[in-house]
């Protein structure tokens, strides 16, 4: 017997720690409903829980973004529901002002309630926000576009130029008592010779009104209008009976005011047109200075382009940034694109160079195979050589400028807004907002105070309405994207957090089997350990 030592004692005492630190555990699981308390409890379990909570976290909060993002179309589109409304009434008032029974005075009091409703469109414009941020003011367009291989890409180019010439005197200045009434003016317009007859078509008092000397006293407002309003008349009725008589389709022609000079637009924007005057004494020579003016050497797509940054991408490999050259209002529309296929190509020609790539080998980038052409009112981007994403820096309108956003393409780069659908890095939507303001819309110059006006109003407003019936369109459409978003994102978080709970969660009906054992053991340790203890006091009945 040895007493210095009682082995039976520190087995049982073992025991005895390692059942009451089971059932601690086990406790600690039971009251927590964790399996997983601390990373000893499951090292791997814990790394790989987490990550999974990080998603499942990231998934419920991508499902409130895209609620977020309903929110803020619900807002926007419900603006434009009243937008619609108005354009529809602008185009009724329009209609009404048409029809040969109505006066001038008719036609003004109806151009008096458009007035007002064209500043109504730019104050929904200008004031609809959601969380501050305004939607509908041209501060949320998307830029970019992505074009497919072998795929073709543009429309009209937005801020392309219709044909148009401007006066270089004052308009209120000019002096009109040189003009001879009886001589016909003759204007070619898009190649169509069109005869203006001034005597026949102007009232006494109109041409008296033409004929009148303001270099010395200024015209007021209401001589303006009425000379504003007798020069659209009888050129558009020139034209008018011009295309009755020849079948023709000649566009009728916009006479307004701008910043002081008198203006002569032809055609829509977007489309080919071209004025020439022939010389003459008429009407047109004093107030237009026609003798001396033609646009008849411009391309038919004029557009300006500022200096900006344009980025692009092919096959995925991102390109060198490119600095287009500054083009003005009138620039030769092929200009502009031979500056971006020259800059496209050369960047190509650089990436291929810096990668040593050359032709043959994989990932090489033929760059003859890219074509930006101007043509038809549009710019177009044509590739051979792998898909072309073009991007822009956030605030610019370079690629929506040029009206490459407007294809049958997809949005891309970083105008707009950007929403986060997604737990993870690169899981996002864009979402732009056209300016929806009577300017962007092309109505802020609507007039419909004469019946030429009415009837130019008519083709516009029936625009101006397919542009917000396209911004609502697209609206919807992303709204129902975002919803279905949220089902799976939803559906996502569930079964990940399912997956979750299998790693980390208590099997409580096991945990609870695993206590009992435990905390029965720990007693039993106990009574044995009493017993081992008193088994050395044996040693004592040696000693009696």
């Amino acid at each position: 017997m040895r007493i210095n030592h009682n082995i039976a004692a520190a087995n049982t005492h073992r025991q005895l720690t390692g059942n009451t630190s089971a059932a601690s555990k086990s406790l600690e699981k039971l009251s927590s409903g964790f399996r997983i308390n601390r990373a000893g409890d499951d090292a791997a379990g814990l790394a790989i829980s987490e990550k999974m909570r990080a998603q499942i976290r990231g998934l419920d909060m991508a499902a409130k973004n895209s609620q977020d993002g309903i929110s803020l179309i619900q807002t926007a589109e419900g603006a434009l529901n009243e937008t619609h409304s108005i354009l529809q009434r602008v185009r009724e008032l329009a209609d009404q002002s048409a029809n040969g029974t109505n006066t001038d005075d008719d036609r003004k009091a109806l151009q008096n309630e458009v007035k007002q409703l064209k500043e109504e469109i730019d104050r929904i414009g200008n004031t609809t926000e959601f969380n501050t941020q305004k939607l509908l003011n041209g501060a949320l367009q998307s830029s970019g576009v992505s074009v497919g291989t072998n795929s073709t890409n543009g429309a009209k180019v937005l801020n392309q130029t219709a044909a148009k010439l401007t006066s270089a005197t004052d308009f209120d200045s000019i002096d009109g008592s040189g003009i001879t009434i009886t001589t016909k003016d003759t204007i070619k317009i898009d190649k169509a010779e069109i005869s203006i007859d001034w005597d026949k078509g102007l009232t006494d008092s109109e041409k008296a009104l033409i004929q009148g000397d303001y270099s010395t006293t200024a015209m007021t407002d209401t001589q303006k209008n009425d000379i504003k309003n007798a020069l659209n008349r009888v050129v558009n009725e020139a034209i008018d009976a011009y295309n009755a008589a020849n079948g023709a389709s000649v566009s009728n022609v916009k006479i307004y005011e701008a910043a002081g000079k008198l203006v002569m637009e032809s055609g829509k924007v977007g489309q080919d047109s071209q004025i020439d005057f022939g010389a003459s004494a008429g009407v047109l020579d004093v107030y237009l200075d026609a003798a001396t003016q033609s646009n008849s050497g411009q391309d038919q797509v004029a557009v300006a382009v500022p200096a900006e940054t344009l980025s692009f991408e092919i096959n995925g490999v991102k390109l060198q940034t490119a600095t287009l050259a500054t083009a003005a209002a009138s620039s030769n529309a092929t200009t502009v694109a031979t500056d971006i296929q020259t800059k496209i190509r050369a960047a190509v020609d650089s990436y291929n160079t810096d990668a040593g790539l050359t032709k043959g080998m994989e990932g090489f980038i033929d760059k003859d195979a890219i074509f930006v052409e101007a043509k038809d009112g549009r710019f177009v981007v044509s590739s051979t050589s792998g898909a072309i994403t073009f991007n822009e820096r956030e605030g610019s309108t370079l690629v929506k400028n040029l009206g490459l956003t407007q294809a049958q393409t997809d949005a891309a780069g970083n105008g707009g807004m950007t929403f986060q659908i997604g737990a993870n890095r690169g899981q996002t939507i864009s979402f732009g907002i056209g300016d929806m303001r009577s300017a962007a819309l092309g109505i802020a110059n609507v007039d419909i105070s004469t019946k030429s006006g009415a009837s130019l109003a008519l083709d516009t407003m029936d625009k101006a309405i397919k542009s917000v019936s396209a911004e609502r369109s697209k609206m919807g459409a992303v709204q129902n994207r975002l919803e279905h978003t949220i089902n799976n994102l939803q559906t996502a978080s569930e079964n990940l957090s399912a997956a979750e709970s299998r790693i980390r969660d208590v099997d409580m009906a096991k945990e609870m089997m695993d206590f009992t054992k435990n905390n029965i053991l720990s007693q039993a340790a106990q009574a044995m350990l009493a017993q081992a203890n008193q088994q050395p006091q044996g040693v004592l009945q040696l000693l009696r």
